[in-house]
């Protein structure tokens, strides 16, 4: 380490001496050149050069002729010669033809008016009956009859005597009730009970549909007509509460 910290030191004298050499060198060599004196050599004037002169030729000059004058011409235009126009006579007042009124198209004939329809006749309403079915129930059974447990009764409930049911099935059979008893002496039983003075049973009935209507002892409908179906896989009864209204 120390020696190479020697030579840093040698290398940085001699890169310093080298330096005082050059600049002691150069001022010598400065001091030769300002102490001589500067000679002039003459130099020998050169002879004048003679100038030579060239004549011009004469050069040919193309003479153009002059351009045309141009002359107008003017068109005199046409003159219009004046049209006299001959005024037409005026009519005399009072000769004026009058223009004969067109005549009026000839007015349409009427249409006569259509008669007026008649009206229909108003049909007689049907008579009110005496009786209004004021309950129908229908409930289930296992019996093969058609049974139908009615009730004929007046305004108080009270079971009136005298009165029959008359149906009539689909296929035209026709069957009749008893008369009506002034007490309660239908009454269904079993598992849902309803009271009556009549039982209208048809034995073994077809498949179809009744029709029932109640009537007078003369037997006049006094109630409007209701329809029951009935079908042997589908068993029901039914039962019919007729009101006396008027």
């Amino acid at each position: 380490m120390k020696n190479k910290h020697i030579l840093i030191i040698i290398g940085i004298a001699l890169l310093i001496g080298a330096c005082l050499f050059v600049v002691v060198s150069s001022g010598g060599i400065l001091w030769m050149l300002s102490s001589q004196p500067l000679a002039v050599t003459p130099t020998a004037a050169l002879p004048p050069t003679p100038v030579s002169y060239v004549t011009p030729e004469a050069t040919a000059t193309a003479t153009l002729p002059p351009p045309p004058t141009f002359t107008p011409t003017f068109t005199p235009l046409p003159t219009e010669t004046p049209t006299l126009v001959v005024p037409s006579p005026t009519p005399a007042p009072g000769n004026t033809p009058t223009a004969a009124p067109s005549p009026l198209p000839p007015t349409d004939t009427p249409v006569p008016a259509l008669p007026t329809p008649t009206p229909p006749p108003t049909e007689t309403p049907a008579p009110a009956f005496s009786f209004e079915a004021a309950e129908v129930d229908t409930f289930p059974t296992n019996h093969l009859d058609f049974d139908v447990y009615i009730a004929v009764v007046d305004a108080n409930n009270t079971p009136l005597n005298g009165y029959k049911v008359v149906g009539v099935h689909n296929s035209g059979l026709r069957a009749e009730s008893a008369p009506s008893a002034g007490d309660w002496t239908e009454n269904s039983g079993a598992m849902y009970y309803k009271a009556g003075n009549i039982k209208y049973q048809v034995a073994n009935s077809p498949g179809g549909v009744w029709q029932l209507q109640l009537v007078d002892g003369a037997g006049v409908a006094v109630a409007a007509p209701l329809d029951f179906p009935f079908a042997q896989d589908d068993l029901k009864w039914y039962f019919v509460l007729y009101k006396r209204v008027n």
